[in-house]
């Protein structure tokens, strides 16, 4: 998300306002989802980058939830959607666009959010930006909370609504005050277990990232934020709780720049919501050299500045990551649409990581599950069910969910809806629950041998969350956790339930959006009918009821790039004045001492605004290699003037990267400088700084554009590193590798070495 309007180019469209009414008139936003149309350059069960290019050549800033009537919905930023909508008048514009789609594949626009027609009237809406939404669903209601920008009056509102297609109203004041060290956008609110709201918001200023509690109604800050990412870091923020962790993602500097934009997505996690989050190497995302573990950056295929992310399960539990970014290669360079980017998010060892490090994909992949085995949106009955127990079920209907089952008995004993024809082992079961009594209980079913012999999930009306494994009418095994006070039973409520190998993980959450609100886990037998619903004296209500085949967690990185054996010829270890086979570009400068090339940093860059930066430059080997320098840097010390120091790859200024240290206000990274200047402005942000570093560049040839293209890496150590996106230098050219100390003066930098392997 941009900081400022200037970087989104003026984005046009067609108010929904209408058509969102006219959907609710017809009942369409109650509807639940029939048979996809089917994109035909979607073969069955794959999809390919961006999606929603059907519907939208933009779409950024993407949010995303699971509705109570069986749909995907999807928000963006303010656009104009098609690129032949683009130059319109402002009331034509797109204010938060909303899609939905049956199976993550296929998606239709269903209306805006806001129009000409329908806006908060606290701010003037001709000059007033909406970007970033972030949807949540909480106790029966849908909120979304977006950005509310225009020059330096920056805010986080908040409009709410009782269907995710809308009509959504704003509640006529903002959530935040005014920022000016904090840029007040891009929200992202997450609801604890015991019922406590936090905010995160921030995007490119001194204050980072924040985040700030908010009140029970969620509308306004309770006590003073906590900064969670360090200064000018990062922005979009996106908080979920994953095996007993709180993971913080962001995106980090390049949001919209196609040309030079990197917008790697970061992570860190902590045992609190409210930070402090670190990454993998153990380093703070606050700290003054800030940390971060990379989930996505760019890895040499067309797509670049995939960032601003959010997260969706499918219907086989399997995670997936949304993001925006641009094709490097548009034909129009004024287009400046963003689309919607997805691809599977794996878990491994505690971290996420996008398509196992492989980051975002160009080619076809398998689509996400977005159907059942077997199960009902009870749109047509229930015909593909079985019933057990005393009672029965019947059908009703509501303007959110559409229909659904509903039990039908004064018993207290148990009454099962089960589907036909489930899968049998490893799972995942899901249904949308909710009491209508105060004397009963509603619950998953987890696995049945009929009306005597079943394991359920239950949830009563003081808001606890129970299993109980019954076998001839007695339960023989119990558990239970409690829902916080302010949880309603009496509004839809998602359980979902994860059997692998006779293993049952039970979750309760408001919207399946990583914010459970109970967990538990108990065995079940392997034998036993898996899937459906049940109620107790007719309190229960139940719907999107599903069994799905259990996905395959992936459980192994990418390989990192592999480093062959040294090439002596090309090495250099600065053990005497005679620097053979370097040459240099601009004047010399530095010089060998006490076996090190000291070079103090120039006033000067690559730019051609000013002065022109020196190269110390040597040919490279022929194909694949990797080279490497290590570097002394007193970052620590330096002045804030953006000096930096490292290795470079270079045809020309123009057509030149270089990876470095610097120091930019209070924080310290090293970066990989797609940019001529020295502004760290939009360059890709790689792992933390320290004084001592050892920095390196792995070049490959694309042996389908034959570019060249290079991947960074770090360490603080020597030992260990942390790679970063690849970038690329044009096809045809023959850069040369060298050194460079840079971008103000103030700082001595001192090389070891450089040393080339295969």
């Amino acid at each position: 998300m941009a900081s400022t309007s200037a970087r989104f180019p003026s984005v046009r469209g067609r108010p929904g306002a209408v058509l969102l009414a006219l959907l609710m008139v017809l009942g369409l936003g109650g509807a639940h989802p029939g048979p996809a149309a089917a994109d035909p350059a979607d073969p069955p069960g794959t999809y390919q980058n961006p999606v929603m290019d059907n519907v939208a050549d933009a779409f950024s800033d993407p949010s995303i939830i699971r509705g109570k009537d069986g749909y995907w919905y999807a928000y963006a930023t303010q656009t104009s959607m098609r690129r032949d909508n683009q130059g319109g008048p402002w009331e034509s514009q797109h204010f938060m666009p909303i899609t939905r789609s049956a199976d993550l594949v296929n998606w239709t626009y269903v209306g805006d959010v806001f129009g000409p027609d329908n806006y908060p009237e606290w701010r003037d809406f001709a000059s007033t930006y909406y970007w970033a939404p972030d949807i949540r669903y909480i106790n029966g209601k849908y909120y979304l909370y977006y950005s509310v920008a225009g020059g330096d009056k920056n805010t986080i509102a908040l409009a709410t609504s009782d269907h995710p297609a809308g009509p959504w109203k704003d509640i006529g004041r903002p959530v935040l005050p005014y920022g000016t060290t904090v840029n007040h956008i891009d929200p992202s609110v997450f609801v604890d277990s015991d019922g406590q709201k936090y905010l995160y918001y921030g995007s490119f200023r001194d204050g980072g990232i924040q985040a700030v509690r908010l009140n029970e109604e969620g509308t306004a800050p309770v006590g003073d934020p906590v900064q969670v990412v360090g200064a000018r870091r990062g922005e979009a923020a996106y908080a979920v709780k994953h095996d007993g962790w709180y993971y913080l993602f962001y995106s980090g500097l390049g949001c919209c720049a196609r040309d030079e934009g990197a917008y790697p997505v970061f992570v860190g996690r902590a045992r609190n919501p409210m930070g402090p989050f670190k990454d993998a190497e153990g380093v703070g995302l606050a700290d003054l050299h800030p940390g971060g573990t990379i989930v996505n950056a760019p890895n040499g295929n067309k797509w670049v500045a995939t960032g601003h992310s959010a997260n969706v399960v499918d219907k086989s539990g399997q995670d997936w990551i949304l993001t925006n970014g641009f094709d490097r290669h548009e034909s129009d360079p004024n287009w400046g649409g963003r689309p919607t980017m997805m691809d599977r998010l794996d878990w491994i060892d505690g971290w996420p990581t996008v398509r196992a490090g492989a980051w975002t994909s160009e080619g076809r992949q398998t689509a996400p599950t977005g159907a059942w085995d077997a199960g009902s949106t009870f749109d047509e009955g229930l015909g593909r069910f079985d019933t057990a127990g005393r009672g029965a079920w019947t059908t009703g209907s509501d303007p959110d969910s559409g229909r659904y089952a509903r039990g039908r008995s004064r018993a207290a004993v148990p009454q099962l809806l089960l589907p036909r024809r489930a899968p049998d082992g490893d799972v995942r079961i899901e249904a949308d629950v909710r009491l209508r009594d105060d004397d009963g209980r509603v619950g998953l079913v987890l696995a049945s041998a009929g009306p005597s012999d079943h394991a359920v999930a239950w949830l009563d009306s003081n808001g606890t969350l129970s299993v109980e494994v019954t076998r001839d009418q007695k339960v023989v095994r119990k558990r239970t956790a409690r829902l916080h006070t302010g949880a309603d039973p009496r509004t839809w409520h998602s359980l979902t339930a994860e059997i692998r190998d006779g293993a049952a993980r039970v979750q309760v959450s408001s919207a399946m959006l990583d914010m459970p609100l109970a967990e538990l886990k108990v065995d079940v037998p392997e034998d036993w009918r898996r899937g459906g619903v049940a109620s107790t004296r007719g309190a229960g209500e139940a719907d999107n009821v599903g069994v799905t085949r259990l996905y395959t967690p992936v459980t192994v990185k990418q390989p990192e790039p592999h480093i062959g054996a040294r090439l002596p010829e090309y090495d250099e270890d600065f053990d005497d004045d005679q620097l053979d086979g370097w040459t240099w570009f601009g004047p010399a400068d530095g010089k060998v001492a006490d076996g090190q090339y000291v070079w103090p940093t120039q006033d000067a860059d690559f730019s051609g605004k000013g002065t022109m930066a020196s190269a110390l430059l040597r040919d490279a080997p022929a194909g694949t290699y990797t080279v490497e320098t290590k570097l002394h840097f007193p970052i620590t010390d330096a002045p804030d003037g953006r000096s930096q120091a490292g290795m470079i790859a270079f045809q020309s200024p123009k057509d030149s990267i270089h990876v470095a240290p610097t120091r930019t206000g209070p924080s310290r990274q090293a970066f990989l400088w797609i940019g001529r200047d020295r502004d760290s402005w939009p360059e890709m942000q790689l792992g933390p700084s320290a004084d001592t570093m050892w920095l390196r560049l792995r070049h490959t040839v694309d042996p389908k554009t034959g570019e060249h293209t290079f991947q960074p890496a770090t360490s603080r150590d020597g030992k260990h590193y942390i790679w970063g996106g690849v970038w690329h230098l044009p096809a045809g050219s023959d850069p040369r590798i060298g050194l460079v100390s840079l971008a103000g003066k103030g700082v001595t930098a001192r090389f070891d070495y450089v040393r080339f392997c295969s």
